[in-house]
């Protein structure tokens, strides 16, 4: 368990705020890999199925290359992903009319309620802090994360563009 009892400075420095990210990232991975191993989800799968729930939510087409490319892995390893997620009967692909090269992957029942609960009771909790702040607070805050998260995947090329 982590050490969140600990009490909050006054002004928190940048690098407070670096080691609770931290932390929170910490949590995170526990989570899907306590869930994932309760549920005999793969990790892989895990993160599959939160990028198509995302593609869901904000109405993107995905395709097999973008989920792969959202996943770091090789043509041959999403291919192998999405039979995985196809047997469970999570996803379906469809190939474009016009061009039956381009195939779009759509979320099915079983994705979504697997979804919910696999991440529902994370949300829930998280719901349940969020309400403590105000409208105004939690701006900045999602302001904040969204300025934390383009920070890392800059990070995460510098780092990578040796």
């Amino acid at each position: 368990m982590p050490n969140s009892t600990r009490p909050l400075p006054d002004g928190a420095e940048p690098a407070d705020l670096v080691q609770w990210l931290h932390l929170v990232a910490t949590e995170t991975d526990h989570y899907r890999e306590a869930v994932g191993a309760y549920h005999r989800v793969h990790r892989t799968d895990l993160s599959a199925l939160s990028v198509i729930m995302r593609a869901v939510r904000d109405g993107v087409p995905l395709t097999p290359r973008r989920l792969g490319e959202a996943l770091h892995l090789s043509p041959p390893a999403t291919t192998a992903l999405l039979d995985r997620l196809e047997r469970a009967g999570h996803i379906e692909r469809h190939r474009e009319p016009g061009d039956r090269r381009l195939v779009h992957l759509t979320a099915t029942d079983t994705a979504r309620d697997t979804g919910k609960r696999l991440f529902g009771p994370l949300a829930q909790h998280i719901g349940e802090v969020a309400v403590k702040y105000t409208p105004a607070e939690r701006a900045v805050i999602a302001a904040f994360l969204r300025d934390v998260t383009d920070a890392t995947a800059a990070a995460r090329e510098e780092a990578t563009d040796v």
